[in-house]
């Protein structure tokens, strides 16, 4: 039965699959397509679904459209004052502009990726780090310093074709061998840092107190003069008042005076040998019988 069947037709089933097979290429919701035709670019595909494309003609290039992440080997670094580091980064990334990315990254693979990355967040950690002393690689410091290295990473990935999403230092440690002598002249820098600013607040607390007591002899001296001015004024009055009672009354003013006098003079105890013709005792002598 099948040797009366022309051979084109027992042929033709099977070109037939193998054209569809190499003209149908699917595109999932994780991944992006690039139609090229000999080597040149012709269109992109990033819907999801069934793709066509000319057999034999055009091939196609798939990349994620996930964020991927890239652990970076550790990197020999420098710190301002010469300290040596290891920094680990972590990078997440995605490509956001494949054309780009074809056009830009030799081979345009995860792996010449992952290269050109390598370099270009080797060449941030060694300029950042370069800028910085080592304590501030230890410190809170260290968020600024990323956020630094994220934004040069992201400006020169940009051109690639790829969105940089963040560069985390993961670690930051010294060298074993370096380790105990740097920790001890670190902690010799903190403890003269330390007597600076004692010393300072010392020089900033005498000042804080002679301008205290400063303030304090003015005020003292201001109330001082405002008592005896209220004083002076209370002494002035008096004398005025007496001086009207004296000129209205002077037997009386003379009677009244002399008996405060024996108030304060006359004590209980207390004994006085006077003649009775002394002025002073005119008014205990007047009353005594003659």
């Amino acid at each position: 039965m099948l040797k009366n069947i022309p051979i084109w037709l027992r042929i033709f089933p099977v070109v037939l699959v193998i054209f569809l097979s190499d003209a149908l290429f699917v595109v999932n919701q994780t991944t992006q397509a690039i139609v090229l035709r000999f080597g040149e670019y012709r269109r992109i595909h990033t819907e999801p679904g069934l793709k066509i494309k000319v057999p034999f003609i055009e091939e196609t290039l798939f990349y994620e459209t996930r964020i991927l992440d890239y652990d970076l080997p550790p990197i020999e670094a420098f710190t301002q004052d010469q300290k040596r580091l290891w920094v680990n980064t972590y990078t997440r990334y995605k490509i956001s502009d494949p054309l780009k990315f074809l056009q830009s990254v030799r081979p345009a693979s995860e792996k010449g990726l992952r290269v050109r990355l390598e370099a270009i967040i080797r060449s941030s950690v060694l300029n950042v780090v370069g800028k910085v002393e080592l304590r501030s690689m230890l410190r809170k410091e260290r968020t600024d310093n990323m956020h630094q290295i994220l934004e040069e990473v992201r400006t020169i990935a940009e051109p690639l074709g790829i969105t940089i999403v963040d560069v985390r230092i993961i670690r930051a440690e010294l060298p074993t061998e370096n380790r105990n002598t740097v920790f001890a002249r670190m902690n010799s820098e903190l403890v003269r840092f330390a007597k600076e600013n004692r010393a300072k607040g010392e020089e900033l607390a005498i000042g804080i107190r002679a301008q205290a007591d400063k303030e304090k002899t003015i005020i003292l001296a201001e109330a001082n003069k405002q008592s005896e001015d209220i004083c002076g004024g209370g002494d002035a009055k008096a004398i005025e008042i007496a001086a009207e009672s004296f000129g209205v009354d002077p037997d009386f003013y003379e009677f009244y005076r002399t008996l405060e006098s024996y108030r304060n003079s006359i004590k209980s105890g207390s004994s006085f040998l006077l003649s009775t013709d002394n002025g002073y005792t005119k008014f205990l002598t007047e009353s005594l019988p003659k």
